[in-house]
Parts: structure tokens; sequence; C-alpha cells
């Protein structure tokens, strides 16, 4: 997208839409009655291209690289007096421009180009930023990445102006607040506590970022976060699968604090498991980054490639892992990935990131993404899509009586959750993983139930069998989803029988009850993005208590079937 000559910053240009230069506070920022998206001006002015044009710069020594940077920082500082507009509206988006300027005050600080004016004008702004970050902190009820990204600007703006009065308490505010978040917003097992994957990549660069800042200025972080930290990168290791996708466990608005890379692959998120090697010197996080990442050589130079270096090719294979306190249980072996979601909708009941998909399931095999995860597209620009992406149909779990596991509540929260998962049985080996879980959102049905699920899986054969058991009363029509990746197509051969076609295998699906219909559906596999996909929906009726089956199983006669290329 041209943005033409001069940037318009306070604009959404997908839309059109332009917010006006007044005082923040007073902004529509939603704007829900229109199509637009307050993060497209937000990403832009976070300046991302600092980096781009640094590294550059350093490559080449050509000075229309810093040329450049200064002109994009006095085209923004003309357009964005402080505390006027849409890019002052909130202190996160203070915060990462801060970090990323500041990154650029190192890229460029010995350029001849550049002369003391610019850099005045350009200090002063940082300065106003850390006032403005230290005075508008997103305190909430239950704090969240936007808290946790205000004090991440703070230690950065501490450390930067560790000199001044204002800086040493941005610095001390910081290091008290960032220990404290880990323990609010990451359970003991490292999941983070809005349910996302997408963003517990966001939340631990946002720790392990300032920690290494911290450590470059001989200032250590205490030993619980440490270890607290580290269990994030295993959790990262654990739900990445082997070909370095990931499952898309709740929201997914691909936000980076630092983007290396103009052009990455936002679902792969290894880059973090590169830099949680050399933090604590793990060979198996080595072994699951696979490569040296651009992310860790800004952060940790030449001195952390020769730590990773010495760790390559010590580990083992990594076998099924189950975090009981985030809730994620993860069956796995070198050719299948089955990820399951038995914990609650998200931040201890208020829903956050999290979505309606309790007893849903994410599952690759065979070198590919079959069953997957609806996505989330949409924020504020498509109400509608945000509101289906976010329910239970666009999940691969059961819907009873036509009914929502939690009832929304604006574009994030839920009224209440009443899902109160519990789990019976947790199981692994060699051959076969079992995990049976259950939650009570039906109770509150005029006929009681509690939906339990049972997942079989033999990993050898690849069969994966869930039976669902329907405790309580009353007769119910069940509706159960599943949910399939843009390449695949079904082939319905009966009611209750489904050969499922990938680019490269066959699968059969197989039901004990009702009858199958095929849908056409949504997948989104990043923010603004999605795709056609083809949805399997089992329809049926039954009279509490009771119990159904479905069967999903590898074609043997195809598993050996070469690439068609």
């Amino acid at each position: 997208v041209s943005l033409g000559k001069e940037i318009q910053w306070h604009q959404d240009f997908k839309s059109g839409k332009s917010w006006p230069l007044k005082n923040s506070r007073s902004l529509d920022l939603l704007d829900l009655g229109n199509s637009s998206d307050v993060k497209v001006p937000w990403e832009l002015s976070r300046f991302h291209q600092v980096w781009w044009l640094g590294k550059a710069y350093w490559l080449t020594r050509n000075e229309d690289y810093p040329k450049k940077f200064a002109e994009l920082v006095e085209s923004w500082l003309g357009a964005n007096p402080p505390g006027k507009g849409v890019n002052w509206a909130v202190g996160m988006e203070v915060a990462f421009r801060a970090a990323n300027w500041i990154a650029g005050y190192y890229f460029f600080c010995e350029s001849p180009s550049l002369d003391s004016r610019f850099w005045m004008k350009f200090l002063k702004s940082l300065y106003v930023h850390g006032s403005f970050i230290e005075n508008h902190l997103e305190f909430s009820w239950r704090t969240s990445n936007h808290f946790l990204s205000d004090v991440v600007g703070l230690i950065f703006l501490g450390i930067f102006f560790r000199e001044t009065k204002q800086g040493k308490n941005w610095l001390r505010c910081g290091l008290k607040w960032l220990p404290e978040e880990m323990q609010e917003q990451v359970y003991p097992d490292g999941v983070d506590y809005e349910k996302s994957t997408s963003y517990e990549r966001l939340v631990l660069e946002l720790f392990y970022t300032p920690t290494i800042l911290c450590r470059i200025n001989k200032i250590s972080m205490p030993a619980a976060f440490m270890q607290r930290l580290e269990k994030m990168f295993e959790y990262v290791q654990h739900y990445t699968r082997p070909d370095g996708s990931i499952p898309l466990f709740g929201d997914a608005d691909d936000g980076r604090l630092f983007r290396y890379l103009s052009e990455d692959d936002i679902n792969d998120h290894r880059h973090t498991l590169s830099v949680g090697s050399i933090l604590f010197e793990r060979s198996d996080l080595a072994q699951a980054a696979g490569k040296f990442s651009q992310d860790a050589l800004w952060l940790l130079g030449g001195e952390g490639f020769e730590i990773f270096q010495r760790l390559r090719d010590e580990s083992k294979p990594l076998t099924s892992r189950a975090f009981p306190d985030g809730g994620f249980y993860i069956m796995r072996s070198k050719s299948i990935h089955l990820m399951v979601d038995a914990g609650d909708i998200g931040m201890r009941g208020l829903g956050g990131h999290g979505h309606n998909d309790i007893l849903s399931f994410e599952l690759w095999a065979d070198g590919e993404a079959l069953i997957v995860d609806s996505g989330t597209y949409a924020y504020t620009f498509d109400v509608a899509a945000r509101q289906e992406l976010r329910g239970i149909r666009a999940h691969n779990t059961v819907m009873i009586d036509g009914k929502d596991i939690a009832k929304f509540m604006g574009l994030w929260m839920i009224v209440k959750d009443t899902t109160r998962p519990e789990v019976h049985e947790w199981k692994t080996s060699d051959a076969l993983d079992i995990l049976e879980v259950s939650h009570r959102a039906y109770e509150s049905l005029p006929n009681p139930v509690i939906h339990r699920r049972r997942f079989e899986l033999e990993k050898e054969t690849i069969r994966l069998k869930i039976t669902d058991f329907f405790d309580g009363a009353g007769h119910h029509a069940v509706e159960s989803f599943i949910h399939f990746f843009p390449s695949v197509n079904l082939q319905i051969e009966s009611e209750r029988r489904v050969v499922v076609i990938t680019p490269h295998r066959r699968y059969q699906i197989e039901s004990n009850v009702g009858v199958f219909t095929e849908s056409e559906s949504w997948y989104s596999p990043s923010y603004g993005l999605r795709k056609r996909n083809k949805t399997l929906i089992l329809r049926y009726s039954l009279h509490a208590p009771d119990k159904t089956m479905i069967q999903i199983v590898r074609d043997e006669t195809l598993a050996n079937r070469p690439s068609s290329g």
C-alpha cells in the first residue's frame, strides 16, 4: 500500500477513516458504526520501521537511511502534538513507540546527517513519552498486556534517562511492577492468563526484552520472575508444531514489541525459543528454535550466537505435556500434534482475549494442519465477524440447545464464566494419550447438562477417538463442529461417515449418531485476513444422560503416498 508522499498519521488507510486532532481522551477509538480500525494508525505509529532503516544503515552506511528516519520522526511530531489525536490515546502505543525510537537513537546517533537541533527535538519528545505513560498507566481490576506494555516503556525510558530524577523514578516503578505482573498475568506453568497463543508470544516478548536490557545494564531480576519466564518459553516450545506453525487459540492481532524483519511468518514463534535457549542455556529450546534468530542476534549479540551454537543437537524429541494451571494439554509424537483447551475462558472469569472454546482442539498430522481453530480476523472494523469467530460455533467442540457457553459483553469481555472446567483423567505414553475433561456452562439450561469430553489418541496409527458424555436430564439438540484447514476437502459418503482429503493424505471421520453436513465457513490465519474453509457439522438429539462418539482415523492405504509436489 502506498501511503503517499506525506503519511496521514491519524488515518486508517484501509477504510479512509481519520480521527480528529483533539484531546485523545475525548476520541471515539472503536467507532463501531463504521468499518474503521484504530489498529492501523497505531501500528504505523509504533515505528517498527526503525529496525529496517537501522539495519540498512549499519550495513551500507548510506546516509539516506538516517535522513528517512529523521523525516519520519519530524513528520510524526508535526502531526501529533502531545495529548492530541489517536496516537496519544493509550499508554501501550506510547510505550511501543518510545522503545522503537530508543532503538532508532542507537542506530543513527553517530550519523553526520542528523544535527543537534533534530536530536534535541527528538529527545524532548521521548521525555514527554515517559511523562505521558507515567500519568496514563492502564491500571484495571485485572491488568492485561496493556499495563504490561506501559511498564516495559517505563523501564526502557528509565534506563535511557537514568541520569535524571524522572528517569530514576520510571525505572524504579518499572522494576517493581514487572515481576508483579509476571505473577499476576502468567500461571505457574507459563501460560498467559489471557488464554491466547498469539498474545502468549507478545507477552513473552514484553517480559524478556526488558529483562535482557536490564541484564546489559547490570540489573538482575528476581529468581521467581526468571523461573516463570523460563516456563513461558517451555509453553511456546510445546505448543509449537513440528513444522514451526502454532495452533490459534484465542485472539490474534499479530502485535509485536519489535519487528526485526519487515516480512516474517506471524504464526511461527520459534524466534522466541532462540532467545530463551540462550537466556537459560537450554539445548532443548535451541533444538525447538531450529536456528539462531535475528531477535536473538539483536538482543544477545555475538556472545549469544556462541552459546546457541554450543547448545544445538543436544536434546531429545518432545513428548506430550500438560499445562494444568493454564488449562492446555498437548498430545504429540513426531507425526502428530493435538492441542486441547481444557481451561477457563480467560483472565480468571473476564474473558479478555480468550474465546468460547473450552473442550475445543486443533489437530496437525503428517506434516500439515488438519483441524483448526477459526482464528480472529477482526476487532472493531467488523463487529459481526468479531463476535462470530469468538463464539462456540467457530470452534471444534459441542453446542447444546443452540446456546453459547458465555455471553459477550462488548468486544473483549464476557458477562460471566460459568464453565468451571475439571480434568478427570490425563495419561500419556509413547503409544496412547488420554484426556478427559468436563465443563458446567450448560448447567444453566432448563434441563441442566454437564458436558464431559474424552480424547484418546493412538499415535502410531493416528487414530483419534472423541467421546462426548452428557451428564444430566431431559431432551437436547446437539451440534458438534469440526473446522478444517482451507486446503482440506470433504467427501460425505453417508450420514455418519466422511472422507477428509488433504493435499497428501486421506482420513476418515465416523460417528455413531446423527447426520453429518458440510458448511462453508471462515478461517483467519492472521489479523485482517480470512479465507474460506470447510466445516463439518454433526447434528443429533439425545436424552441425557447419554454419550456419543466420533473417530478420526488416517487412511493407512495412502499414508505413504509420495507428495504430488
